[in-house]
């Protein structure tokens, strides 16, 4: 009886040992199992792309290093840390009439004369010094030499170039002389002539000889400067004759009245007193 028991128990304990070993999972040789079950399974959840942070154009300062702001360059702009400075115009004001030249002296053709008040731009500086090249803002085309004593400087004309003016040409004396007008001094007639200097060097004397071709009566004289007459009277002491100005030249008086009748002058002006250094002559007819 007790050997029915213990075969009985024995049964029961093999079966429930199968039944066991038949509920765990098959495992293949190497395979090693998680000891926990996996997860219930569940619809799978797409995926949201995680945003990347923006690349920040901030740069971290090195300690102990200032970081400098760098410039934004535009094209067509160049770019410089020392900016380029503005020169202020120079201007001249003419203190009283001047003659401006293509160079600096007599020597040089005349360009303009200018009266006293004319403003000017003054462009550059005589390599030699005393003179001025200038030009006039109301005629560009004229740029010239202005002596500089003769003009009122605004403006720092140190900074301006330095011009090497061209070669001085030779010197050519040259005048023009025109009949002005008869005028009486004490009831007596004389002539009166205009001497416009056309040539390049100054003329300091003339002599002037009027002859009436009607009764051949001569009057002369040898003056050293160019002086308006009025009458009996010095109007105006025109002396040297500079190149480029306007003079006067009176005759001596005649005797008898030569009005209305045809007269000849001889005129010389030369460039030194008393008839002196070079001399021109020109021939003059007067008629009625």
């Amino acid at each position: 009886m007790k050997s029915r028991y213990l075969l009985l128990f024995s049964t029961i304990a093999l079966v429930l040992m199968i039944s066991t070993a038949c509920a765990l999972p098959f495992s293949a040789p190497g395979q090693i199992l998680p000891s926990q079950p996996p997860a219930t399974s569940a619809t799978p959840t797409p995926e949201t792309p995680t945003s990347l942070p923006e690349e920040s154009a901030t740069l971290t300062p090195t300690p102990g290093v200032t970081a400098l702001a760098s410039p934004t360059l535009r094209v067509g702009y160049l770019s410089t840390d020392t900016p380029t400075p503005t020169l202020e115009p120079v201007t001249a004001d003419v203190l009283r009439l001047s003659n401006c030249r293509t160079g600096p002296g007599q020597a040089y053709d005349l360009v303009a004369s200018y009266p006293a008040g004319t403003q000017l731009l003054v462009l550059a500086n005589d390599l030699g010094g005393g003179y001025l090249f200038v030009q006039d803002p109301q005629k560009t085309e004229d740029q010239c030499y202005i002596l500089t004593n003769n003009l009122k400087i605004s403006g720092d004309a140190s900074v301006l170039p330095k011009f090497t003016p061209l070669p001085s040409p030779t010197a050519v004396p040259n005048f023009t002389p025109t009949f002005k007008k008869f005028d009486l001094c004490k009831s007596q007639v004389y002539a009166q002539f205009t001497i416009t200097n056309i040539g390049s060097l100054p003329f300091l004397s003339a002599y002037i000889k009027v002859t009436n071709t009607k009764n051949g009566e001569s009057v002369e004289k040898v003056v050293d400067a160019f002086d308006l007459t009025t009458g009996c009277i010095i109007a105006k002491n025109i002396a040297p004759l500079n190149a480029g100005a306007t003079g006067y030249l009176s005759s001596d008086v005649f005797k008898q009245d030569p009005r209305g009748n045809i007269l000849r002058a001889v005129i010389q002006v030369c460039t030194e007193k008393g008839l002196g250094g070079i001399c021109v002559n020109k021939v003059l007819e007067i008629r009625p």
